[in-house]
């Protein structure tokens, strides 16, 4: 009999650890206990037995058995997450001066200043237990860096866990306090190789360009948006290519690419040609903080690697799955951040849907009634045979499928789509990668070599200048699309998308009923509840 789904033991775990942590910041919201959860597994369990004994199959038990428990250490872990973050060491009376100590994790800007994020953070000495936000006075910002010790006086505020039911983009980020630095910064410089490099790529860029250019520039390499103008910004978002800015697979593809390019003419031994690139992509996204986007591109890099190392057949969806659960044993807080979202969906989009789109892509031909109509032969003939070339059609599906695995996300964290997105990213994004190829290349050089970053950098980043003005100036922003996508609006997308990939096992006519009433269900929801 043929089975309707191919079953892939790391895509089962991966969504049964994200369905755990699910359940968990459930719990934590409705203060459910977690023994609700832990009796459900053994009353689970006895149908799977009951199933094994009918099936005469060890198999299916082993799977089930395996997604019960990381279901189940899914939710333990982001509750325990969760009561970390929930507790408050000290405490924090009004208008009650601490000495705050700790170690710059991140520094950034924000309208009207500038702020760190402080790591290691006590306050009177006692141990904080989470990171701190600390708003800078203006020029305290010159006075420390990434991997600096610094210490102030000030009144701590506390984040709460949840903002209107949802749990908080701060908590998710483990940052707990926030304060703001008058006076009194004392700061002590310490070595930190990361913080080093963010800061030497910085002054290379913005010392030797204009503010304009040095701050996008330095988005696209580093991933921090926080320099570049509030309504450039914008204009990105409403075009539909802010994750331009968002290092991931884009980026560290293009690293790998260009790591493996150099390695294969220096014509190293391939094991350790595999482990340079696998070495070079886990630091490039240290030196970009170490984003949940770049660290599972970085993972599903070293799965191809090793994949080709041991002559496996690489499969996209479980190198997807084998990311995701790295993520989530290491936070399960990822879940719910937008970024790692975006992340997943976009490549997971790819994986499901470039390949059917692109074998329908490239079978469309001019209709036979049309060619009929033509006057000249010759014109019959050329047009008869003329076909969307392999490469075209790939670079269309991969932004189509990608767009389509982020569509009900775009809209239920935004509020809207972007009607030029897709023009944008199969034109402009394939010349922003290239672009950004030369940027990266160049800005090590002139980061390594000062005296030649005035000659180089304004050179190499005039092409990449002109398209950034041309984005900058469109109206982006007469193309959105808007008015639905919250509630079950996005489950319902994501069955109905689910019928047209090559992962179910159906018939053309199964497929097309099943596509056709789920489509009907979306239209109703959207008709009756946007």
């Amino acid at each position: 009999m043929k089975i309707c789904v191919n079953l892939r033991l790391p895509v089962i775990l991966a969504c049964s650890l994200a369905t755990g942590a699910a359940a968990g910041l459930f719990f934590k919201i409705y203060q459910t206990e977690l023994i609700w959860l832990t009796a459900f597994i053994p009353a689970a369990a006895i149908p799977i037995i009951i199933l094994t004994a009918v099936f005469k199959s060890f198999k299916p038990l082993i799977f089930i058995i395996l997604a019960l428990l990381f279901l189940y250490a899914g939710a333990l872990s982001c509750i325990l997450r969760l009561d970390a973050y929930d507790k408050t060491r000290i405490d924090i009376a009004k208008n009650r001066t601490f000495t705050v100590c700790g170690t710059v994790k991140e520094k950034s800007a924000f309208l009207g200043g500038e702020y760190i994020v402080i790591t290691d953070a006590t306050a009177d000495g006692a141990r904080l237990g989470a990171d701190v936000i600390a708003y800078l006075a203006e020029g305290y910002g010159d006075f420390c860096d990434n991997g600096y010790k610094v210490k102030f006086l000030s009144s701590l505020k506390v984040f709460d866990t949840f903002e209107d039911g949802k749990l908080s983009y701060n908590a998710q980020r483990n940052i707990k306090y926030s304060c703001s630095v008058k006076g009194g910064l004392e700061s002590e410089y310490r070595f930190s190789l990361f913080g080093e490099i963010r800061s030497a790529v910085r002054r290379t860029l913005f010392e030797n360009l204009d503010y304009e250019t040095a701050a996008v520039c330095y988005g696209m390499l580093i991933g921090e948006t926080a320099f570049i103008d509030g309504d450039a910004m914008e204009n990105f978002r409403y075009g539909g290519i802010a994750h331009i800015f968002a290092v991931s697979g884009l980026h560290i593809g293009i690293v790998f690419a260009i790591i493996g390019f150099f390695l294969k003419k220096l014509k190293c031994n391939k094991y350790a040609s595999a482990i340079l690139c696998i070495f070079c992509v886990f630091f490039y996204a240290g030196v970009c903080g170490f984003t949940v986007s770049s660290l599972r591109a970085a993972i599903m890099c070293a799965v191809a690697t090793l994949s080709r190392l041991a002559y496996t057949k690489y499969d996209g969806l479980n190198s997807l799955s084998a990311a995701v659960i790295l993520l989530l044993l290491i936070n399960p807080l990822n879940l719910f951040s937008v970024g790692f979202q975006l992340s997943v969906c976009a490549v997971g989009g790819i994986f499901l849907f470039s390949k059917p789109l692109e074998r329908i892509l490239c079978k469309i031909k001019i209709p036979q009634a049309l060619l009929k109509s033509l006057p000249s032969t010759k014109a019959k003939q050329f047009l008869g045979k003329l076909q969307i070339h392999p490469k075209i059609a790939s670079a269309c599906t991969i932004s189509l499928s990608a767009q389509a695995g982020t569509l009900p996300i775009m809209l239920s964290a935004f509020g809207y789509l972007s009607g030029a997105s897709l023009v944008l990213n199969i034109i402009v994004v394939p010349l922003l990668s290239a672009l950004f190829s030369v940027l990266f290349i160049v800005t090590m050089i002139c980061t390594a070599v000062a005296p030649v970053a005035a000659y180089i950098l304004p050179l190499a980043t005039a092409p990449l200048d002109a398209v950034l003005s041309f984005l900058i100036g469109a109206g982006f922003e007469k193309s959105l699309i808007s008015g639905f996508g919250t509630g079950l609006f996005a489950p319902l997308y994501y069955i109905a998308v689910i019928f047209l990939s090559d992962k179910l096992n159906l018939k053309p006519l199964t497929r097309f009923v099943a596509f056709g009433c789920s489509l009907v269900l979306i239209t109703v929801y959207v008709l009756t509840f946007a």
